[in-house]
């Protein structure tokens, strides 16, 4: 756009070629500012408004941009959180399971130092010293309250092994729990037995299998380990006769906890090993349903009332012996243990 020039007179400077005016002269009449040409152009105002199409692009990729920025800045603070959290229960279950370690550590010490420092234990148990002046017990009562008796056994509860006609008869009382019964068992009670069965042996075995260790009353009800034992070995003898009760017998005596365990000789237990000896369908059922507890609490009753103290109590022909380990005439009879 082009100006033209402003020409302005000024009110106290002289136009060329105009004479000074003199002192008594009038004041010139001042002369007007005349603009002329076009008028002057409006300030530069700020552009507002529609910038047109490459700038709104621009500004729309800045802003998704932004968008993308933040929500990345997002996801990474999400996953620094989630890591941060599994690191803490890595940690804890780290912490844990070395606690757990520690632990099984000193158990498996604690365990080992007693063993460490003590001798193994022995197989069987060694029988306790006993006086050889023992008091000698009367003849055994009959049983009383009972209807009746499993076959095979006496009135006087006892199960009878061997020759009926002996000369020779042996008296043995034991518990099945009983752990020096178990010793007395495979020392001596097996030699004397397998004698006892031969045809003519001429020897006769008298077995009462009493039931006192862990049991809770006399009438043993609730029948414990002991009475359930004694009870399924007057089931077999009853069902299947002397032979299959002899093996089952020893089958008890051998799978028998020496530590007398209250649980030992469940009905399972029991079962199986009356199956194993050759036992019947009637004498597994009678050893599930506890038939010969009764029986079995006559017996006990009947020996401590001849004045049994203890088991083994062995009495050779009418003779209490006082070690039934080591008693010449009970050696003499059985043809001496085999087993030492």
């Amino acid at each position: 756009m082009r100006w033209i020039t402003v020409l302005r007179m000024s009110d106290d400077q002289p136009h060329p070629g105009t004479p000074e005016p003199s002192a008594a002269a009038p004041p010139p009449t001042p002369t007007p500012t005349v603009v002329v040409g076009y008028p002057a152009a409006p300030a530069a105002q700020p552009s507002v408004g529609y910038a047109g199409p490459g700038v709104a692009s621009l500004r729309g990729q800045v802003r998704g941009l932004r968008y993308l920025v933040i929500a990345c800045l997002g996801l990474l603070v999400v996953l620094m959180v989630g890591l941060g959290v599994a690191l803490a229960g890595s940690r804890t279950q780290l912490d844990a399971l070395s606690a757990q370690v520690a632990a099984l550590g000193e158990q498996v010490d604690s365990a080992a130092a007693p063993q460490a420092a003590q001798p193994a234990p022995q197989t069987a148990p060694q029988p306790a010293p006993q006086s050889t002046e023992v008091a000698q017990l009367g003849p055994a009562p009959e049983l009383q309250g009972l209807d009746e008796l499993p076959a095979g056994a006496d009135p006087t509860g006892a199960i009878l092994i061997g020759d009926p006609a002996a000369q020779d008869v042996v008296e043995v009382y034991i518990d099945y729990q009983c752990p020096f019964c178990q010793r007395w068992e495979q020392t001596i009670g097996k030699d004397l037995v397998d004698r006892a069965i031969q045809p003519g042996s001429g020897l006769l075995v008298k077995q009462y299998n009493l039931a006192f260790l862990g049991e809770t009353s006399a009438e043993l009800e609730p029948a414990g380990a002991s009475a359930r034992a004694a009870s399924a070995a007057a089931c077999v003898v009853h069902n299947d006769g002397i032979e299959t009760f002899v093996g089952f017998s020893r089958s008890v005596f051998q799978s028998a906890d020496p530590s007398e365990p209250p649980g030992q000789f469940t009905a399972p237990v029991l079962v199986d090993l009356a199956e194993q000896a050759g036992a019947s369908p009637a004498a597994i059922a009678c050893i599930e349903a506890e038939e010969n507890i009764p029986f079995v609490s006559a017996t006990t009753k009947a020996g401590f009332g001849r004045g049994v103290g203890g088991t083994p109590t062995v009495v050779v022909n009418g003779q209490t012996v006082g070690n039934p380990f080591t008693d010449a005439a009970l050696l003499a009879v059985a043809g001496g243990p085999t087993n030492g």
